[in-house]
C-alpha cells in the first residue's frame, strides 16, 4: 500500500456555497480525499460569518454539507491570534497590489492555509480565485493550492 501525503482542504464561502448545492461535487471531494490524500474539508471559522444567514433554506443546505463532512467540531478550522495578525499583513500588502478590496475573510484563509502548510499541503477551495492567489503568493508557501470547484 502506498502512502497517502496529508493534504487538508479550506473551503470559503463560495466553496461552501459549491458544494452546499451539489452533492456530486462534495462526493468527487471527499472520494479524492480518500483516494488521493490523508487529511479533511475543514470550513475556517471566519467563513461561518459568510455563510449562516438565519434563514432556514441557505442555513439547511449549510448544515447537510457539515454533516456529510464530519463530526460538527471536527470541521472547523480555528483562527490563531498569529493568523489573525498574519492575515493583516497579507490583506495589506495584497491592497498595495490590487484595484480592488481585498476580503478580510480571504486574507484570514490563507493566513490560516499558511500556518497549517507548516504541517501538510493545503487547497483553498475558492470561488474567487484571483483574490485568493494574489494572497497566496504573497505567502511563498509552495504546497498551498488554490482550487475552483465545479
Amino acid at each position: 500500500m502506498t502512502r497517502r501525503h496529508r493534504r487538508d482542504f479550506l473551503l470559503d464561502s463560495s466553496g461552501v456555497s459549491a458544494l452546499a448545492a451539489s452533492r456530486d461535487l462534495l462526493v468527487a471531494y471527499l472520494e479524492l480525499l480518500e483516494q488521493r490524500f490523508d487529511g479533511a474539508l475543514l470550513i475556517p471559522v471566519p467563513v461561518l460569518t459568510e455563510i449562516r444567514s438565519g434563514h432556514r433554506g441557505p442555513d439547511t443546505l449549510v448544515d447537510r454539507l457539515i454533516k456529510a463532512i464530519g463530526a460538527e467540531d471536527d470541521i472547523y478550522a480555528p483562527l490563531t491570534v498569529e493568523a489573525a495578525m498574519r492575515a493583516g499583513v497579507l490583506r495589506t500588502e495584497a491592497l498595495s497590489l490590487s484595484r480592488h478590496n481585498i476580503s478580510t475573510t480571504d486574507a484570514q484563509i490563507v493566513a490560516m492555509a499558511e500556518e497549517r502548510s507548516h504541517v501538510c499541503a493545503v487547497t483553498i477551495i475558492t470561488g474567487d480565485p484571483d483574490d485568493i492567489n494574489l494572497l497566496v503568493g504573497l505567502t511563498r508557501r509552495t504546497n498551498i493550492a488554490v482550487d475552483v470547484p465545479g
